[in-house]
């Protein structure tokens, strides 16, 4: 084949390619607008009746009623058939009102919990998802940080990838090098959550990934600032939170490696399956073997914790149950107690770009419940390790100063 004819066959298929783009991005737009309609964006309609606020906020539902009559807070807000509830933003101004402070102290840092497995397929995004807003809805601040250029999370927090090619103020530009764009806080965005902020993916960080390993020529400083460049800017926001959750894409570059550089926990997903369990083998060493990388370029890494989390797990499946059984065996400690079931729920809420705590039961009641009270012990078991990491909330720490229990 030519020149000529080389060249026609990539426009063609390039052209190509772009095609069948335009034509998803067509589907999921029209998806977006069913699911999102009337309105743009994702707007949360999450009613909370008495009792799950005052669960949420620590307290009983008397409590809460005992404050209000007291004046110490405003009454629910209450539907045509009498039916009383409350919003996000109320369970705010509660704990406000009533002194609750479910997080760090103001001059600790954030936990930052990278969700990591190399495997395809594992669930990565939606329990990074499904885990911020669990902690959203129990009072934490958080910051959602996209480094994976497929975007999947990004996209679940309604914000369009490629909407930011034009965009300066991006991770991508932040890490790359080569960008003059030096402000990390300036590229935090707002989400449907009135308490989690997000960084998005964007179609720059595949560009910064090459221009980080383009460092390894220069050596020494040059390696040493690429590897550190997320801890970097994320060092100007880390007390403005109370947990930072890392999204790392799916391979150990130099993106991989500022990931893991920059956390302080580690949540690695891992199905019940022969495939994931063996695969996840090889993801330990060389998690292994980078630490050491990124200590060898004066880059030390500490964890204060490491969780691995069965996901999609369905115990009447004979295979995976035997698997549960070998992961509880190979990983003791290290292995959450609760596995995460594999639900229609789960899978109904992702195919809307939300997650199981911002969606309406697509089944029966009882089948969203079992759902939402299996998330939440698992997430649960993890905020437990989060806690443990904070001076003030720790293991030790005064009870009195951070209490959530009823009172």
């Amino acid at each position: 084949m030519t020149a000529q004819g080389y060249a026609a066959a990539m426009s063609y298929t390039v052209n190509k390619l772009r095609a069948i783009t335009r034509s998803c991005e067509a589907m999921r737009d029209r998806v977006k607008q069913i699911v999102f309609k009337p309105e743009d964006r994702k707007v949360l309609d999450l009613t909370l009746g008495p009792g799950v606020a005052a669960d949420l906020v620590g307290r009983t539902p008397e409590a809460l009623a005992k404050a209000e009559k007291e004046g110490r807070l405003a009454p629910p807000k209450q539907l045509a058939n009498g039916r009383r509830y409350y919003t996000l933003e109320d369970l705010t101004i509660i704990r406000d009102a009533l002194g609750i402070r479910p997080g760090k102290a103001q001059d600790e840092d954030a936990v930052v919990v990278a969700v990591q497995n190399f495997k395809g397929g594992v669930g990565k995004s939606t329990i990074t998802k499904h885990f911020a807003d669990y902690l959203a809805l129990h009072g934490y601040k958080v910051l959602v940080v996209d480094c994976d250029p497929q975007a999947s999370t990004t996209t679940m927090f309604d914000i369009q990838p490629e909407s930011l090619i034009d965009d300066e103020q991006t991770l991508g530009n932040y890490l790359s090098p080569r960008s003059t764009f030096d402000d990390f806080g300036r590229s935090i965005r707002d989400t449907a959550w009135p308490t989690i902020k997000i960084i998005p993916s964007s179609l720059g960080l595949q560009d910064a990934e090459w221009d980080l390993t383009a460092t390894l020529r220069e050596g020494g400083q040059a390696v040493r600032e690429g590897l550190q460049r997320l801890r970097i800017g994320m060092s100007d926001v880390i007390k403005d939170f109370d947990v930072i959750l890392l999204d790392p894409p799916p391979a150990m570059g130099f993106l991989g490696l500022n990931v893991m550089a920059a956390a302080t926990g580690l949540l690695v997903p891992v199905p019940a399956r022969q495939l994931d369990y063996l695969s996840t083998i090889h993801f330990m060493e060389t998690i292994a073997e980078n630490i050491e990388v990124l200590e060898a370029h004066g880059t030390p890494v500490d964890y204060g914790f490491i969780r691995i989390v069965c996901s999609a797990y369905t115990p009447s499946k004979p295979g995976e149950h035997d698997m549960w059984r070998m992961m509880q065996a190979t990983y003791a400690n290290f292995l959450l107690s609760q596995p995460i079931l594999a639900s229609e729920e789960i899978k109904n809420a992702t195919q809307a770009f939300r997650s199981v705590y911002e969606s309406r039961p697509s089944a029966s009641h009882a089948t969203y419940n079992r759902c939402r009270e299996n998330l939440d012990l698992v997430f649960g078991e993890v905020l437990q390790q989060i806690r443990q990491q904070w001076p003030s909330t720790g293991i030790g720490a005064p009870v009195a100063e951070h209490a959530s229990a009823a009172a």
